[in-house]
């Protein structure tokens, strides 16, 4: 499955131009997002009843740091 650049299935969460993740922008990817709420579209889906501040963080400057999507 190809996540980079994917378009979501389940909704954008209201990102403009959402994509399930997008190389450079964590504010424009679905996997930031979801790391970043404690809503029912929150990820991990179970288990997780605070947000995990320092994971996602990493994650954003993960993304933030990915020049494109790999061939």
């Amino acid at each position: 499955m190809n996540l980079c650049e994917a378009t979501p299935r389940s909704g954008d969460l209201d990102l403009a131009d959402a994509t399930l993740l997008t190389p450079g922008d964590p504010a424009r990817s679905i996997l930031s997002a979801r790391m970043h709420t404690l809503g029912s579209t929150r990820m991990p889906a179970v288990g997780s009843a605070v947000i995990d501040s320092e994971g996602a963080a990493l994650v954003d400057a993960w993304i933030a740091a990915l020049p494109a999507c790999p061939d």
